[in-house]
């Protein structure tokens, strides 16, 4: 009121009311005073020690955006310079990315300078909210960056992981150098404001296919033996090891994933001096690899862990005191129970072979492959996922520890929305997530002098008495799926392949069976042609009883032939094989399971699938038995299948498997034991 100030808590204070102004009586305003006292109270202030205060963030900010205004309706307002700080200010910073120490680093600077509390700012963008309260008092508007919600909770969830130390008053994050590439990609795409160092720029660059790197240590007479594909592959992967990332070789069966390794390996040893590598194998591989390496490096020193006990034992401690040795070899039924002894040993690479063989995150394979104590970590394998984005999960558990969210929630973001619901967001964002790690060529891509292979699928009508005996079985099979519980899952699996059993041939369920099969008689007609016409030929199937059959008839038309089984020794394996590729046999009878990787039979030109499996990526690893390098004529393949049959079911089923599982990774899969009571049945559906 003019000069004169009124404290309208005095009274509250037993404080005396101010004098008469010159004599004369202040008139105040007690409608207004009340409400601007009124407006005080409904903002939320409260009277402390005779001033009006506003603690909650909330009620401040909503004062600050809102209430001023207001209260200009009411007064006029006069506002302090600290006042004007805490008034709200938009947010704009760039995302700054760096190496330091091998490590990834994250900033957010605002004119050049870091974000103080970078951790609340991130969680107040990821949650959405429209602003953050400083511990200054200063608050910021981050309403502009809700867009990036997803993408900076990511960011917190690897932080999570990778630097649980930062707290609320860092300034920076410090991440694995592996996050690099996605990390910057996916903040690029998501439109934020991003600058990456020239370490961080040659990281990403050095997961590309095109990686270059100093290929001068391989060995000369090695470096002859390579085509300028395999050269890139032992670039990306000496660009994996200098940059301590793991990744998977996912090449095509048959593209020589063996050389790039050992080229890989040479390059590094010459480069920087002996230390160890491990290479874990299926027990069937281990020696293919030691021939693999004294074909082309005998220069490197690789002992093999095999035998019993006491002599692996006595094997490993030898490895430990030896320094000149480049590379052990071991299966992984051996790293399962020796890891106790082979954890402490310092690698520079720890490699797996057939790595599907841990798809199972859980299984003691995997949990021991994930003890090795290694620099880098390679997987190799054509399919990285056979029936379901959960084993790629499994894979990158053994490669990069935490780098994909945890099991739960990956789930939760990629499987489900991947193969329940064909979520094309959610492939993409997994492609982004793991693609930088994952190296796949296919052989139409890098193999334009291979020569062409051609597939051919032969149906087959059974014969009337096999017929009727597949439609009673058919019959049994559908009683037996309606009244299995979730948990039979196995007993489900014997029905249906009772059914493919009939398909091939009855005797393989009935001894005294005296009529025929359609399969075999068409099966042996195929061979029988072929070889008059010259050619060699390998022959799948996956009933070692069935190839007993097949052996039989064989004999019985004087069709020279060998036959590999699961149960065959490894010493004879190899013999088999090198005899086959001399010219001995004219058919080579090969289990599916025993036949499906670490063989190179390029001397058939010929691949015949008596029967169809669950899996696709088993039938075409089969087939690249033969045809891949070395391979000089072309291929046929011929698949049987069984016309109006559960067999028919299998091959739609392998085509709908392949196409997820090429979307996602570009392999093919198969996966029985996960379908549900309802999907199996359909495979029924037809068949009468």
């Amino acid at each position: 009121y003019g000069d004169a100030v009124i404290d309208p808590f005095a009274s509250s204070r037993g404080e005396e009311k101010p004098p008469a102004e010159g004599g004369r009586m202040l008139l105040r305003d007690g409608r207004a005073e009340s409400a601007l006292l009124d407006f005080f109270s409904d903002a939320g202030f409260v009277v402390r020690g005779g001033r009006i205060v506003l603690k909650r963030s909330k009620e401040i900010l909503r004062f600050c955006t809102q209430g001023v205004a207001e209260l200009g309706k009411l007064c006029e307002v006069y506002a302090s310079t600290a006042f004007e700080k805490v008034k709200p200010r938009r947010f704009a910073a760039r995302a700054s990315f760096h190496m330091r120490g091998g490590r990834l680093v994250l900033e957010l600077l605002e004119e050049g300078r870091p974000v103080p509390e970078l951790l609340p700012v991130m969680r107040a963008i990821a949650q959405r909210q429209q602003y953050v309260r400083l511990k200054t008092g200063e608050f910021l508007d981050v309403r502009d960056m809700s867009a990036l919600a997803p993408v900076v909770q990511e960011l917190l969830d690897a932080a999570a992981l990778d630097d649980p130390a930062a707290d609320d008053e860092a300034r920076e994050l410090r991440f694995g150098a592996y996050r690099s590439a996605y990390m910057v990609s996916m903040l690029r795409m998501a439109g934020a404001d991003v600058a990456a160092d020239e370490g961080v720029e040659n990281v990403m660059e050095a997961l590309g296919s095109d990686a270059q790197a100093d290929l001068s240590y391989v060995p000369g007479r090695l470096r002859l033996k390579v085509t300028p594909y395999h050269q890139r592959g032992c670039a990306w992967v000496l660009s994996l090891y200098e940059a301590r990332m793991g990744g998977i070789l996912a090449d095509e069966m048959g593209l020589g994933k063996t050389v790039q390794i050992i080229a890989a390996l040479s390059a590094a040893r010459r480069r920087d001096g002996v230390m160890k590598s491990m290479i874990v194998t299926p027990t069937s591989l281990t020696y293919h690899w030691l021939a693999e390496f004294k074909r082309f490096d005998d220069a490197m020193v690789v002992r093999v862990v095999s035998g019993p006990r006491e002599e692996r034992r006595h094997a490993i401690e030898e490895i430990k005191r030896d320094p000149s040795v480049d590379v052990v070899l071991t299966s992984y039924p051996l790293l399962r129970r020796d890891i106790e002894h082979l954890r402490d040993i310092p690698l520079r690479f720890a490699i797996l072979d057939e790595a599907q063989s841990v798809k199972n995150a859980q299984s003691q394979g995997a949990v021991a492959a994930k003890e090795l104590d290694a620099q880098v970590r390679v997987a190799l394998t054509g399919t990285p996922m056979e029936n379901h984005t959960g084993e790629l999960w499994s894979i990158f558990s053994f490669l990069m520890p935490g780098y994909l969210p945890p099991y739960k929630s990956f789930c939760s973001r990629f499987e489900k929305p991947i193969t329940q619901e064909n979520d094309p967001a959610a492939v993409r964002r997994l492609n982004q997530l793991t693609g930088p790690f994952i190296l796949r060529r296919m052989k139409s891509e890098v193999l334009k002098e291979l020569p062409p292979k051609t597939e051919n699928v032969y149906r087959i009508e059974l014969e009337e008495e096999q017929r009727k005996l597949y439609l009673a079985a058919v019959v049994d099979a559908r009683e037996k799926l309606r009244a299995a519980k979730p948990e039979d899952k196995m007993a489900v699996f014997a029905v249906l392949m009772r059914l493919r059993e009939i398909c091939c041939d009855p005797r393989l369920i009935a001894d005294n069976w005296e009529g025929g099969s359609a399969k075999l008689d068409a099966c042996v007609e195929l061979v029988s042609s072929a070889v008059e016409g010259g050619h060699r030929i390998l022959l799948f199937s996956q009933f070692t009883s069935m190839l007993e059959l097949l052996a039989k008839r064989l004999d019985a038309e004087g069709v020279s032939h060998f036959t590999l089984q699961g149960s065959t020794p490894k010493p004879v394996r190899a013999e088999l094989v090198r005899r086959f590729n001399s010219g001995e046999a004219d058919v080579f009878l090969i289990s599916l399971r025993a036949g499906g990787t670490g063989l190179n039979l390029t001397a058939a030109d010929i691949v015949i699938h008596y029967d169809p499996w669950w899996n696709v990526a088993a039938q075409n690893q089969a087939t690249d038995r033969a045809y891949r390098i070395g391979q000089r004529n072309p291929v046929q393949v011929y698949k049987l299948i069984a016309q109006d049959t559960i067999e028919e079911k299998i091959v739609e089923l392998q085509q709908a498997k392949q196409d997820l599982a090429e979307t996602v990774t570009g392999s093919a899969d198969g996966a029985i034991l996960r379908m549900k009571p309802e999907e199996l049945l359909n495979l029924l559906e037809g068949t009468e």
